[in-house]
């Protein structure tokens, strides 16, 4: 764990934003896990929890999640749709869900993040805070760039309602987390379609051609190949899946 330099506590999104400005300066959500570019780096804390971030609200099909919103909260409420409200509950045991938040959920951006997954096929938009004003991007840009900057807040996941889902993956026992998996959801109109295990983080891949320029790392679970094989072969059942009402 990275060693706690200093803790503050603002009482106010200004004063976070000041915090967040300087050196090791970093955001504390849940608490279940803390980034930073150096495992032994001295960090301070800047604790998040006396913000109004937290909330789920619903406006012209679509629900916004506050950053801070546990992911026990998604799970509990009937209003997200079912797809993301599973994959909530799947992304921690018990005894973590009432303190690992969507906002440290997207910043950790864990490779094999189903709560990812089933962000990106329900066309999740970030909405980020930072001293120049708001401004929001798609999560698979938030992905692709890494994540927020440090001196910038995730303020909301936006995600669009409707269509219907569905979801393959393939672990070592029905338990354990997926290697591979594939989640998709499809609307009127298009087919979205994303994969955990084969990148860095969760990616949208065409439907049509789910591993195309995909070179995932092997490692003890399995190969390179192996994972590119699962990949194809979820993708297929999941497309072709008549899946669930998101």
């Amino acid at each position: 764990m990275p060693r706690a330099l200093t803790y503050h506590r603002p009482a106010s999104l200004d004063d976070a934003l000041a915090l967040l400005g300087g050196d090791g300066h970093v955001p504390l959500a849940g608490g279940t896990v803390l980034n930073a570019d150096r495992d032994d780096a001295p960090l301070a804390m800047v604790d998040l929890q006396a913000l109004d971030l937290g909330g789920i609200t619903i406006s012209d099909n679509r629900i916004d999640i506050g950053a801070m919103t546990s992911l026990q909260e998604i799970f509990d409420d009937d209003q997200v749709p079912e797809l993301i409200r599973w994959a909530a509950r799947a992304e921690l045991p018990s005894t973590l869900r009432t303190l690992g938040t969507l906002g440290g959920t997207v910043a950790v951006a864990g490779p094999n993040s189903l709560t990812l997954a089933a962000l990106l096929v329900h066309e999740a938009r970030v909405e980020v805070l930072s001293s120049e004003g708001p401004s929001s991007q798609t999560l698979a840009e938030t992905l692709a760039t890494g994540g927020p900057p440090p001196a910038q807040l995730i303020r909301a996941v936006s995600i669009a309602t409707g269509g219907v889902s569905s979801f393959e993956g393939t672990g070592r026992t029905p338990a354990d987390q997926p290697l591979v998996s594939a989640t998709a959801r499809r609307t009127d109109n298009k087919v979205l379609l994303a994969l955990t295990g084969v990148s860095k983080t969760p990616v949208l891949v065409d439907p049509d051609d789910p591993t195309a320029d995909l070179q995932p790392v092997g490692d003890f679970r399995g190969s390179t190949e192996y994972r590119l094989h699962l990949a194809g072969v979820l993708a297929a059942r999941t497309v072709a899946s008549r899946g669930s009402r998101s």
